[in-house]
């Protein structure tokens, strides 16, 4: 392998999210859900209303992108768009009964998944770690006097 790649820690953070991705597609299938979706469900159950605008930000992910996988979950009838009452030109993102019925075993999946990235470190290492990868996000987003 290139010993500049393999040197890098871009390289590996892109190697383990396409592992984790790749191990959260596989065991979502049977549910009919991807890893994408997965993070729009789970906002989801945590909070139900919310606009496509607050789930854009806190996925990070492009409007336009944000609308492809809005369009497949309500093809899967796993949720449904309301226009806010008091303001038209946005959209609020309910789940429907399916859209519940798959909430403990997805997040049964994402369970497994943590505890695989996890194994092989200690509560201390874990901690580090995401303090490590919040760190790195930092050095992407914003500063708030930008």
């Amino acid at each position: 392998m290139d010993q500049l790649l393999v040197s890098t820690i871009g390289f590996w953070l892109k190697k383990n999210y396409r592992n984790v991705c790749n191990f959260l597609d596989q065991r979502l299938a049977a549910l009919g859900v991807t890893n994408s979706q997965l993070g729009v469900l789970m906002m989801l159950w945590e909070q139900e209303g919310v606009t496509q605008k607050q789930i854009v930000q806190v996925l990070g992910i492009q409007p336009a992108s944000l609308t492809s996988l809005l369009r497949g979950l309500e093809e899967k009838t796993l949720v449904h768009r309301v226009q806010d009452k008091h303001d038209s030109r946005i959209n609020r993102i309910y789940l429907t009964p399916l859209g519940q019925s798959i909430k403990e075993e997805s997040l049964a999946i994402t369970e497994e998944g943590e505890m695989l990235i996890r194994q092989r470190f200690s509560e201390e290492e874990a901690a580090l770690m995401l303090k490590w990868m919040k760190k790195i996000n930092d050095s992407f987003e914003p500063s708030p006097s930008t």
